[in-house]
């Protein structure tokens, strides 16, 4: 299960981001799953949340976060490029839910969806660094 939940987020978060275009970001893309907590011109705090059976918003991620899995649940995450201007999906791929608790450092995202296949909400909060270095946040 470790080796799995490493090829998971080396998988993830090796995904470019080729699209960052501010339509994608996922604060504007996917509002509905992602509410800004706090922000500053350093971090943006963000609560995700994405319903039983719900598929969220094509979106993208920036820069470089950590993430805190409040309430995970297994998950279909699907990745997309742009052709011609539109997304288009090229992979997905089913994912177990992480344990409670469980906080992961990754890269910025390309453009990706999360389908929750869970029995409940699935709930993270997201520590975003603007400067793209988790260290020089002071």
């Amino acid at each position: 299960m470790k080796h799995f939940l490493s090829s998971l987020l080396l998988i993830v978060t090796a995904t470019s981001v080729s699209a960052s275009a501010k339509d994608f970001d996922a604060v504007a893309a996917a509002p509905g799953s992602h509410r800004v907590l706090m922000e500053d011109d350093k971090i943006r705090v963000l609560r995700v949340e994405v319903a039983p059976g719900a598929t969220e918003p094509v979106h993208d991620h920036r820069w470089p976060s950590v993430m805190y899995f409040e309430q995970p649940q297994p998950i279909t995450y699907i990745e997309y490029k742009l052709v011609d201007g539109r997304p288009a999906e090229t992979d997905r791929f089913d994912a177990p839910a992480l344990n409670a608790a469980q906080t992961v450092r990754g890269e910025p995202e390309g453009l990706h969806a999360v389908m929750n296949r869970g029995t409940a909400p699935f709930v993270a909060v997201r520590i975003e660094f603007k400067d793209g270095n988790p260290s020089h946040t002071r």
